[in-house]
């Protein structure tokens, strides 16, 4: 929440989830009610369903439960501003928490999949640089990842590790390191067992009938329409060496970031002296 915070400042996408405790604590029943009258409407919702269903009978049951609900009022939408800034909160604690994002593609955005790959090969598992660099080579972590969020029109790529207080600055400077050298010597054989990552976990997921409905309403959601398995698969296949080295040069050198620190934070360098690295 802190780092949303800091990437979208005073707009909707960088809220907290849950909202302040003393707000959610003084919701009311009719406050609760008034919400879904104000906002649940036809226009509002995709039902999706997978498995072993029956398709008249669902409409059926959708018409009878839903055909009546009068339409609302449909709420413009503010687009996203990536802002960035720092968060710091220090308290003493066993591990300290960092995390690091950089704006990057929204999911309708055409470079949301060299998004994700870059992210895979980046910190998306124990094969990935930053992993095999920082928390087995230098043992400066006990957890560190990346990963590549998307919204409508705009998404993050996050970069998240829990180290000690004595070992953070160093994992902070090391993972900028680490960025910048994706931009010069990120391999195929990295790239295509990214692809190969992100096309496994694809194909896991859809083994799952709630996560086969879960996906249904996503791409309605997303493209108004079911994009063939086959066509996702191809635009994955379609990143190359050369996409994933642009991308993780501006994710280096350009892309506006923020940063959340949390526990004994102290001697972390600020996000201004990470953006002096970046430039070095």
């Amino acid at each position: 929440d802190w780092l949303q915070e800091q990437a979208y400042p005073d707009q909707p996408i960088g809220r907290t989830i849950l909202g302040p405790s003393e707000r959610v604590s003084a919701f009311s029943r009719d406050d609760l009610q008034r919400f879904i009258a104000d906002h649940y409407g036809p226009e509002q919702m995709i039902l999706s369903a997978a498995g072993a269903v029956d398709h008249d009978k669902i409409v059926k049951l959708a018409e009878s439960l839903f055909g009546d609900m009068p339409s609302k009022k449909l709420y413009q939408i503010d687009s996203a501003r990536f802002g960035g800034g720092e968060f710091r909160q220090v308290k003493q604690l066993e591990q300290a928490h960092f995390a690091l994002g950089f704006e990057s593609p929204g999911y309708r955005s055409d470079d949301i999949y060299i998004a994700q790959i870059y992210a895979s090969a980046l910190g998306g598992g124990m094969s990935s640089r930053l992993f095999q660099e920082i928390r087995e080579n230098r043992g400066l972590c006990y957890t560190i990842f990346a990963q590549a969020g998307a919204y409508a029109d705009t998404g993050m790529t996050t970069i998240y590790a829990g180290t000690s207080a004595e070992q953070l600055p160093e994992l902070a400077n090391i993972t900028i390191d680490e960025m910048k050298r994706a931009a010069s010597d990120m391999s195929p054989a990295e790239v295509a067992r990214a692809r190969a990552q992100m096309k496994a976990g694809l194909l896991m997921g859809l083994e799952s009938p709630s996560n086969r409905a879960e996906r249904l309403a996503r791409l309605i959601q997303i493209w108004d329409r079911v994009p063939p398995l086959e066509e996702t698969v191809a635009q994955i296949d379609a990143v190359t060496t050369g996409d994933v080295r642009d991308f993780a040069e501006r994710m280096a050198t350009q892309a506006p970031a923020a940063l959340a620190l949390y526990g004994p934070v102290d001697s972390a360098p600020t996000l201004d002296e990470l953006h002096g690295r970046r430039a070095a």
